[in-house]
């Protein structure tokens, strides 16, 4: 027995000397492959020190000899030899990890202090027992250390302050949609709750700390975060896109991921060039950040909590009124209050507006910005008792309709940018008892005006755009597209505008950037009747021109009657066979449910038509997005004719497998044939079988994605 002890303390020390030596010199050692697995039990291991630790420390306060010294001497032994080795495999875990920041050195070092501690207390016990004060000393500042440490280690497994969470309040900051900025109360909220335990100022693992707007724009050691204005190329997005079972997938898969609508905000925040201080409520009515922080706001951070003395609509009906094109937005968690915002202006109606009698009571926001409102229409908004806020910038109505406006007691805010009002409609306005600003963008009201405005009406805010002096050189904002991309049938219109006076709009429909002299001029609204690129710019004299804003337009062709799947996408990014034939392009976000992907087997799908249609090529929408393992199917071919069961071969293409760091980009790969009389249309994807040798997950599978399917 006493051999065993001896042999037991001899690998103490050993163990400890090697933990010293490790520690002075941590920044020169090169781990082996064999020590790789030994610090991947570092989590397995800790446990015992932590348990044995505290039980002699609680040992040592029991009054009396209830424990015998012999227990007492192994329960010491134990808890030393543990904590050395739990020391020594944080080490080697630590020197394998690519985190940084304070809260692994203070781990680290915590681990080294608290297994010295482990060994003094068994080799010293006799010692410190002598003194009942010292003793006891010892023992808080062990269990001290432990605490701490431990805090430190939870903070690195599982997110900042993980041990004293509970003790903190957990109820988020309330912001209004109006005061909302884009990264503070959007983008910031996400990366706290989903990446800071990993990339926060404590760890940062890969160099990367996402805790302000400098510290993102630096990014890691894997290069920038993102690529402004083009999320396809950004790592960020790449890392979300990546299999679960992939280990540069982020988050790990232990733990909690992005929802869709978080990475879909992410995209159009890069999208919109990744701005930091902008608010929410000055980005364009239609923009797709915009629109996306607004539900996020509604849903997952609580909008101002007023109180109300009217009650709630019921479920059923908010559920009826709402749909894609007019939402309802509950204010806040329990508030009866409603805000409601109108989209798609070819797909407003007056109806559309006089169906909102249902909650006229329960509206206290409504946005018409961008709508079809005529003047004959205005008045169903006076009978929203209670309405607050009211946008109707870039709508048709003239001084007629604002005259229509009464008994609005309880409004605060109306928007009337880009409206043909005068003076006259404000002064009419600004008699209403709570008003507090009236917003006058791009209107016929000068600055002048303005001015008396103001003087006559102290209480209100008048707040009046850009006024150009001829003195500025700064960048044009770019133009405001009113015809949004994606698939058309015959004929489209493309409308564009901006809101500078004086600006000149240039275009290309080839994908060609214009500049300040080339490229066509926008004059009026034109037609496009086939396949186009659009990339417009804004210029003007003594201005710098403006980012390009750019739309793929794809005339549709004959659409199929009917589409079947006859091999099964994977579970995980599936769907009806009519999602290839909705008109609804997918994007870059290929989680949102407008794609089918594939991988274990080809897509096989077969178009049917109830009548026979000529055609001469079909064109198949793929995704490019090699970051995340999607590649163009290997091998596209278009079987045809008249019976389904009795299919030729019409034509096939391979397309190329993308070079290494080429961009991402949804592809139309069109496949000829010569004209062909058919009913039914099969089309065969194979999904590559190996990744190339310059991918980072080469000799893997890779992912087929389809979208749309057009026919001509």
């Amino acid at each position: 027995m006493q051999r065993v002890k001896k042999i037991g303390e001899g690998i103490l020390l050993g163990a400890t000397v090697l933990l010293l030596f490790l520690s002075v010199f941590y920044d020169k050692i090169q781990l082996p492959v064999a020590l790789k697995v030994v610090g991947h039990m570092h989590p397995l291991l800790l446990h015992f020190p932590i348990v044995l630790l505290l039980i002699a420390f609680v040992i040592v306060w029991i009054p009396g000899n209830y424990v015998s010294e012999q227990f007492f001497k192994l329960v010491l032994f134990l808890a030393a030899i543990t904590a050395v080795f739990t020391a020594l495999m944080g080490i080697f875990l630590s020197l394998e990890t690519v985190a940084e920041g304070s809260t692994l050195t203070w781990h680290k070092w915590g681990g080294i202090l608290l297994a010295l501690v482990g060994f003094v207390f068994y080799h010293g016990y006799e010692w410190l027992a002598e003194h009942n004060v010292r003793f006891k000393s010892f023992t808080i500042f062990g269990a001290i250390l432990l605490i701490v440490t431990s805090d430190f280690g939870g903070n690195l497994t599982h997110g900042e302050n993980f041990v004293f969470a509970p003790l903190k309040s957990n109820i988020k900051k309330q912001v209004r949609f109006e005061d909302a900025i884009v990264f503070n109360d959007i983008v910031k909220p996400i990366f706290e709750s989903k990446c800071i335990s990993c990339h926060g100022p404590n760890s940062q693992k890969g160099g990367l700390n996402l805790v302000d707007s400098l510290s993102i724009v630096k990014g890691g050691k894997s290069g920038h975060l993102y690529v402004s204005g083009d999320p396809v190329n950004s790592l960020l997005l790449k890392r979300f896109h990546l299999p679960t079972d992939d280990k540069k997938h982020m988050p790990p898969i232990s733990k909690p991921q992005l929802s869709n609508d978080e990475i879909a905000l992410l995209t159009a925040w890069i999208k919109n060039g990744a701005k930091y201080a902008v608010k929410v409520a000055d980005l364009p009515a239609k923009d797709s950040l915009r629109i996306l922080a607004a539900k996020y706001l509604s849903t997952s951070i609580a909008i101002e909590n007023i109180q109300y003395d009217f009650s709630a609509a019921s479920e059923s009906t908010i559920k009826s009124l709402n749909n894609n094109y007019r939402v309802l937005e509950q204010q806040g968690i329990g508030s009866p209050a409603i805000a409601v915002l109108f989209y798609g202006r070819s797909k407003y109606e007056p109806k559309s507006l006089s169906e909102l009698s249902k909650i006229n009571e329960q509206i206290v926001s409504l946005s018409l910005s961008h709508m079809p409102v005529k003047d004959n229409e205005i008045s169903t908004i006076n009978d929203f008792d209670n309405l607050e806020k009211l946008n109707l910038n870039y709508t048709d109505i003239t001084n007629d309709g604002i005259s229509e406006l009464k008994n609005l007691e309880k409004i605060k805010e109306i928007s009337l940018s880009g409206t043909a009002i005068t003076i006259n409609a404000v002064q009419h306005l600004a008699t209403f008892p709570s008003l507090q600003k009236i917003i006058l963008w791009d209107t016929k009201i000068d600055t002048n005006q303005i001015a008396s405005l103001q003087k006559k009406y102290k209480n209100i805010v008048f707040q009046t755009g850009y006024v150009d002096d001829g003195s500025s050189s700064i960048e044009l904002s770019p133009p405001i597209l009113e015809s949004p991309d994606g698939i058309f049938d015959e004929e489209l219109m493309i409308k564009m505008k901006h809101p500078l006076k004086g600006a000149v709009l240039r275009y290309s429909l080839n994908g060609t950037p214009p500049d300040s002299l080339t490229g066509l001029i926008y004059t009026a609204p034109f037609a496009i009747k086939s396949n186009a690129k659009l990339i417009a710019r804004a210029f003007k004299k003594g201005w710098i021109g403006s980012m390009p804003i750019k739309a793929a337009y794809i005339r549709r062709g004959f659409k199929a009657d009917e589409v079947e799947l006859l091999s099964p996408p994977d579970a995980k990014y599936t769907g009806s066979g009519n999602l290839l034939i909705d008109a609804d392009l997918g994007d870059i976000n290929f989680g949102g449910g407008k794609w089918l992907g594939y991988m274990n087997n080809p897509a096989i799908v077969r178009f049917n038509f109830k009548k026979e249609v000529i055609l001469s090529n079909a064109m198949i929408n793929v995704l490019k997005l090699t970051g995340s393992y999607i590649f163009p199917p290997v091998l596209l071919e278009v079987w045809g004719g008249s019976d389904k069961n009795k299919l030729k071969l019409l034509g096939k293409i391979t397309p190329p497998t993308p070079l290494k760091n080429e961009a991402g980009t949804i592809e139309p790969l069109q496949v000829d044939f010569p004209a062909t009389s058919v009913r039914t249309i099969k089309i065969v994807a194979k999904p590559i079988a190996v990744l190339p040798k310059w991918h980072e997950g080469k000799g893997q599978k890779g992912w087929a994605f389809l979208s749309e399917v057009l026919f001509n």
